[in-house]
């Protein structure tokens, strides 16, 4: 067994390649030790924003994972909000992991003040719960409604105003709270405002790379891991 094979779930349905595989193309760059592929779950186009879209997608994300589990060594539900992750690590027998967890857990090294950017009215529970008094302020960029948004250019140009007012407020490391701002590039955006920027489609990579190497790090040659 050559590389770790990892399941990445997106919770936004799409027939755009470019926007479904965003996510694995991001990861294959990063992490040449994944044998990654992806699967969407169904009718869900606007991906998820609230608590009904959540509601309406943890069912879909099990049954998908429950009938991937045997071919993979690990599933990424790729999204901040960590639907169905702890449902997930209860039952099946590989690491699952999601971005939002992932994202505030390496937010926790070498930050004082987080600012978060996501498209829900609050952030997700993972950030709050594991950050606390360390989120200095959430950042809904204006007008964006669903994930979609964020792909138009009035939704990028939003992102980087959210991004210029947590950098006035003080923060010192900027937290996304959306997967969908990695399909739209945003760290790329934010490029210019010298700022530690933690991207969850990133933070969840990290997180499995770690588990699958202390779950099955007995199964690979110390050279197939440098």
């Amino acid at each position: 067994m050559d590389k770790y094979k990892i399941g990445i779930i997106r919770v936004l349905t799409s027939t755009n390649e470019d926007v479904l595989y965003a996510h694995e193309k991001k990861l294959s760059a990063m992490f040449p030790q994944f044998e990654l592929s992806t699967k969407c779950i169904e009718d869900q186009y606007e991906g998820i924003h609230d608590e009904e879209t959540i509601g309406m997608a943890i069912p879909k994300i099990v049954r998908l994972a429950k009938e991937w589990e045997n071919d993979l060594d690990g599933i990424i539900v790729s999204c901040a909000g960590d639907p169905a992750v702890d449902i997930l690590t209860d039952e099946l027998k590989i690491p699952v992991v999601g971005g939002g967890k992932s994202t505030a857990l390496l937010s926790l090294a070498g930050s004082e003040k987080v600012g978060i950017i996501g498209i829900e009215e609050t952030p997700p529970i993972n950030y709050t719960k594991i950050l606390k008094d360390l989120i200095i302020s959430y950042e809904k960029p204006r007008g964006v409604v669903s994930t979609n948004d964020l792909q138009t250019e009035e939704g990028k140009e939003e992102i980087i105003n959210s991004a210029k007012h947590l950098i006035e407020l003080g923060a010192d490391t900027i937290a996304f709270a959306c997967t969908g701002l990695t399909t739209t590039n945003a760290k790329q955006l934010l490029k210019h405002l010298n700022i530690r920027v933690l991207d969850a489609v990133e933070s969840e990579g990290i997180m499995m790379l770690a588990e699958c190497i202390s779950r099955y790090k007995y199964l690979y040659k110390k050279e197939d891991l440098c």
